[in-house]
């Protein structure tokens, strides 16, 4: 098969030579006949062939590539089956620009896409979790000398430095009292938590996803649900998990309070003073504007019209759920 016989769907970012490259690599090593590549998204490609679609995905070191490709099998062996597998189609390793690619096995999508705006969707997605949970539960102590901890506060102090170093250039795009209540948020969440942390190191640990995102849930054409991406697992409590899950569906539910503590697995959460100062952690805004500027894209005027929209459309509403929070922790104390 010569190169002209494929079909290569750049999406306008990528480079020809790197997927020449990458086809002469499969087709060296892949004992299939390479027809279509496809870019997905950076370091992640739909590989086509004559016999198979699978998932090519970039690692950039081969601990972390085995890391996922014996996790993903402990868990099916676990009898979790709500996921990929990872094929071993060559012998040698698929390497390329200091790059590790693995293949992974590519789950059919239904034409439904999976969207945490469903209430019916977030309690499937929270099912699936739980069972997630209660298989990795068994594995811990497999994994516990090749997995981190979790780091979630860590993480947080460091994008609250990273923000309050990126002021000067938000200052441009958000009002200054908008700032400086989103700083005074994070300043007083993380140093409420100092006393409370423990809540998040104690009680039993499970491999957390570590990026409960609506997009790392898939709707497969047999209308099941899968978990996928599972590049930041770590060890710790489910709580952990659950607070960055409470963080994305919060906007959606308009910042209310009454409709998370309905949800079950909230129920007793909300119930306890560390989870609800973490919540008041402004974790999506942090984490939305150092990227932006990290990635020099505030020229973008699409992406930044979207942030400031996130940050300003929902300023009020956040304001008066952390407040609400701030009154029951002074209850409680």
């Amino acid at each position: 098969m010569t190169m002209k016989a494929v079909t290569m769907e750049i999406n306008n970012k990528g480079d020809d030579y790197f997927f020449y490259r990458l086809l002469s690599l499969l087709q060296k090593q892949i004992p299939y006949s390479i027809k279509e590549i496809a870019r997905i998204r950076d370091d992640v490609y739909l590989i086509k062939t004559d016999q198979v679609l699978f998932i090519l995905k970039g690692y950039s070191s081969y601990q972390k590539l085995k890391i996922q490709e014996a996790f993903t099998h402990s868990l099916h062996k676990e009898g979790f089956t709500q996921t990929y597998r990872f094929y071993l189609l060559s012998e040698e390793p698929l390497i390329l620009d200091r790059m590790l690619f693995g293949c992974i096995e590519y789950i059919q999508p239904s034409d439904q896409t999976f969207s945490y705006q469903s209430k019916v969707y977030r309690k499937e997605a929270l099912a699936l979790l739980n069972t997630y949970y209660e298989t990795t539960a068994k594995l811990v102590d497999s994994y516990k000398h090749i997995l981190p901890k979790h780091q979630m506060i860590e993480k947080w102090m460091e994008r609250s430095i990273q923000f309050k170093r990126n002021v000067p250039i938000i200052r441009y795009f958000l009002d200054e009292q908008v700032i400086n209540t989103i700083v005074y948020w994070a300043d007083w969440s993380l140093a409420t938590l100092e006393t409370e942390k423990h809540f998040f190191e104690n009680g039993k640990k499970v491999i957390l996803h570590g990026d409960v995102a609506h997009h790392n849930f898939l709707r497969g054409q047999n209308e099941l649900l899968y978990l996928i991406d599972f590049d930041l697992i770590s060890i710790g409590p489910t709580s952990v998990d659950y607070v960055q899950f409470a963080n994305r569906i919060l906007p959606i539910i308009n910042w209310s309070f009454y409709q998370l503590e309905k949800m079950a697995v909230f129920q007793p959460l909300v119930k306890n003073k560390a989870f609800l100062i973490a919540l008041a952690y402004p974790t999506d805004l942090f984490r939305e504007w150092n990227r932006l500027i990290r990635q020099n894209n505030c020229k973008d005027k699409f992406t930044l019209h979207r942030l400031v929209q996130l940050t300003s459309n929902q300023f009020t509403k956040r304001k008066k759920f952390i407040h609400k929070i701030m009154k029951i922790i002074e209850k409680m104390e």
